[in-house]
């Protein structure tokens, strides 16, 4: 009898032992962000939240950059696993630096463009100075779509100026009179008109003149070659993450109002606005890559002489895997 009491004490504890595995022993892992507060960062918050990346068996730790030259840095030292930021990482990928995109978490960018009070629209920018962060980015990118969909030069009648900083920074420039409009990133609009700016171009309407998703995943191929699983694992947490705000509205627009600090009935216009801009599929089509490698060369004066392919910077087969 004692020998059973023992063995069925054993077999319970293994059974438990077996039960908590993934939470005592997931593996750690480090996700390089811009941080929280926008829509396209706020699968990684909800896979945190509601335990995706546990049920995977995987501890992802997420870490915020100011800047993505630190983001490329700590990801091709091993720091990070996995980075947030796709412009910058295709256009390094584009300069032959080991690194592809496997995800995005969007189908399309989120940026607006906001001006002075008295500016009514695009076409009233002529002359004008149009803040932005730093030359190539892809809010100069935006910011050069947008004059240029308004049937405009962005070389020659407006000025572009580059000023670092975030949002709060430029819309600060504006206010001042240092620049006349600036591009930021969406829902930001909403806090821009409540201080008495004017949306110049519209998320929506800025999306389809730049189709230049943010947010998503980027590794180094040493990572696709020798911890391909890891790719996987998170892969499936945000895509699940992705998923749910995208198919339940009540518990979206719930995150919407936590996450971004808006109130209940803007939440739920933003919600509205965004949710179709959510990608549970992962994979993007070849023409909106192409878009985020114009985003590395639109401002260079001397074009590349050989056309760097879709291929050498993206790998699907992750999202593919995820989605089964």
């Amino acid at each position: 009898m004692k020998i059973r009491q023992v063995g069925g004490s054993l077999v319970v504890a293994i059974l438990l032992c077996t039960a908590f595995a993934p939470l005592l022993h997931a593996k750690e892992l480090n996700y390089g962000w811009p941080g929280p507060g926008s829509w396209t960062t706020l699968p990684f918050v909800v896979a945190g939240e509601r335990g995706f990346f546990d049920r995977e068996g995987v501890k992802v730790r997420m870490i915020a950059f100011r800047g993505t030259n630190l983001m490329l840095a700590a990801l091709l030292a091993g720091e990070i696993d996995f980075g947030t930021y796709l412009p910058f990482f295709v256009g390094a990928a584009a300069r032959g630096l080991p690194v592809k995109i496997v995800a995005s978490l969007a189908k399309s960018g989120g940026y607006a463009l906001i001006g002075r009070p008295e500016i009514q629209n695009v076409g009233a920018l002529k002359g004008k100075k149009i803040g932005i962060n730093s030359f190539g980015s892809s809010a100069d990118f935006a910011a050069y779509m947008s004059v240029r969909g308004a049937g405009m030069d962005p070389n020659k009648d407006v000025t572009i100026v580059p000023m670092g900083g975030g949002t709060p920074d430029r819309l600060a420039a504006v206010a001042s009179g240092a620049v006349d409009a600036t591009v930021i990133t969406s829902p930001g609009e909403y806090l821009a008109e409540k201080q008495g700016f004017k949306v110049l171009v519209p998320m929506k309407e800025l999306a389809k003149l730049a189709r230049i998703p943010l947010t998503g995943m980027a590794v180094t191929q040493k990572k696709i070659d020798k911890e391909s699983d890891d790719i996987l694992r998170v892969l499936r947490a945000l895509r699940a993450a992705t998923t749910l705000v995208q198919d339940q509205p009540e518990f979206g627009v719930s995150q919407f109002e936590k996450g971004m600090r808006l109130d209940r009935a803007t939440a739920k216009e933003y919600y509205n606005l965004f949710r179709d801009q959510y990608n549970p599929d992962l994979s993007l089509p070849d023409s909106v890559i192409e878009e985020l490698l114009a985003v590395g060369t639109f401002r260079a004066k001397e074009k590349e002489q050989i056309k760097v392919s879709v291929q050498a910077v993206r790998d699907w087969s992750f999202a593919e895997k995820a989605r089964r």
